[in-house]
């Protein structure tokens, strides 16, 4: 039976969703009470989640009124891939994220807002931006643009200083924290012979070959880097404070993917399921690695920093050293973040569309390995 036949047999109440079934959405939508008056469901569009199911649900009323909204159901495989399962309690981390990010304005200005919710079929209803589309093309030679990058880095920012300390205690969602350690500091090091799909949402780590492919020498560079001792010790380390840090919320996937360009200029951030208490360090790394990854231009990556980082008091506890400690934000901490997410997305499953660019990945590939190592990135000393 396959992991979904299973769900559906234990949970009759749980309707799994989807876009070409817009009787079925108008029917559960219905019955949690999310239809006004003469309103219903007319029709579904798929928003293409890879984890997720997500729609863009057109609601008519029999008078002529109507309005759209974004349904989202997280159910415990990967849509991509039934086969793949997914933490079961993601549902409930993604809702704490848009509950915790309302208590503070400058970022509750940047995210969907949070329409309803519904526990018990996993349904999240969102504020719909219509003809928005994600930042994906930077890889593909877009620009950010410095309007952008000010935006992103104040939402960090406003994130960091309006949620420290200041969780709910008993939020974790430790699944997805579990999943993003292992995407993140082990399966790059593993081989196609360790885990195949077990490495949930990237599968598993190209060989040697696939990477040589991708960029001639790649792959060799690639098993020198997993077989270097004081590297595997140094991410080992990264992981491990990433598993018990908690000092602020954290999106947990802020990157481009994630960052949708209005009609008007504007910009959003969306898909928080892997968000938890962190390092606030974590999304500042992790952002900063895919600017690099995109190649944006130096101003940019210098405008987010300095929206990002931006003056306060560093009250935080951390390193003695004040000049590694600047507003709040430990420098090397983000510089490590940043060259653990960037080889990943060299060397692990999660391979980005990126343009060819004789050696890019390679120098890349050792700026990543210096980061981790010392905790130097050269944009950061800027």
């Amino acid at each position: 039976m396959s992991r979904r036949a299973e769900f559906e047999a234990d949970h009759p109440e749980v309707h799994v969703l989807s876009a070409d079934q817009a009787g079925r959405v108008d029917l559960v939508m219905g019955a949690v009470g999310w239809l006004g008056d003469e309103e219903q469901v007319t029709t579904c569009v798929s928003l293409g989640g890879e984890s997720s199911t997500v729609m863009r649900v057109e609601l008519q009323e029999l008078r002529g009124g109507w309005r759209t909204a974004v349904l989202k159901q997280s159910l415990p495989w990967l849509r991509r891939d039934e086969s793949v399962a997914m933490p079961a309690d993601r549902w409930r981390g993604e809702h704490t994220f848009y509950r915790e990010v309302a208590r503070v304005p400058e970022a509750a200005a940047l995210v969907p807002r949070l329409m309803a919710a519904n526990e018990a079929r996993c349904l999240l209803l969102l504020e719909d931006f219509r003809g928005a589309s994600n930042l994906a093309s930077l890889y593909r030679g877009g620009s950010l643009g410095e309007g952008t990058a000010e935006a992103l880095g104040g939402f960090l920012r406003a994130l960091r200083r309006g949620t420290r300390g200041e969780q709910d205690a008993e939020f974790a969602n430790g699944g997805m924290k579990t999943l993003s350690h292992r995407l993140l500091f082990e399966a790059p090091f593993g081989s196609r012979g360790q885990g195949g799909n077990g490495f949930g949402p990237d599968g598993p780590a190209p060989d040697e070959g696939a990477l040589d492919d991708i960029e001639p020498g790649l792959g060799a560079a690639a098993s020198a880097l997993r077989s270097d001792g004081a590297f595997r010790d140094a991410v080992a380390k990264l992981g491990r404070r990433f598993l018990g840090a908690g000092d602020c919320l954290v999106h947990g996937a802020f990157h481009p993917a994630n960052w949708l360009l209005l009609p008007s200029g504007d910009v959003r951030v969306v898909d928080p399921q892997y968000s938890s208490p962190g390092d606030p360090e974590f999304d500042l790394g992790t952002a900063l690695a895919h600017l690099l990854l995109a190649r944006q231009p130096v101003e940019v990556v210098a405008t987010f920093l300095s929206a990002a980082t931006g003056a306060e008091e560093a009250g935080r506890e951390g390193p003695a050293n004040t000049e590694e400690v600047e507003a709040g934000v430990d420098r090397p901490l983000v510089a490590r973040y940043a060259g653990a997410e960037i080889v990943r997305r060299l060397l692990g499953g999660a391979q980005l569309p990126l343009e060819a660019e004789g050696g890019f990945r390679l120098g890349l590939l050792e700026t990543a390995r210096t980061a981790v190592l010392s905790g130097h990135l050269e944009v950061l000393e800027t």
